[in-house]
């Protein structure tokens, strides 16, 4: 995942893909077509990011996403 993160959740969200080990990140002010391409060859060329995104796919397909948000939502309700 190449991100260019341009204003509100969207740094937070690129540093936790970043940290995660699933993407790379282009800040707005560094954007040019030769960067990105650079970006995008290190990230296609480095099996890194496909295992690491392999292994958190999985996570996330093991989670019950749906239950546990509903469960949040009525705790917070029934509190």
């Amino acid at each position: 995942m190449l991100v260019v993160p341009w204003s509100h959740d969207q740094p937070d969200n690129a540093a936790r893909v970043t940290r995660l080990g699933v993407a790379r990140t282009i800040p707005k002010n560094e954007y040019t077509s030769t960067r990105a391409t650079t970006e995008l060859q290190l990230l296609l060329n480095n099996q890194s990011y496909k295992n690491k995104a392999i292994e958190i796919g999985k996570l996330v397909q093991s989670e019950n996403g749906i239950k546990t948000a509903c469960d949040s939502i009525e705790k917070m309700l029934c509190n």
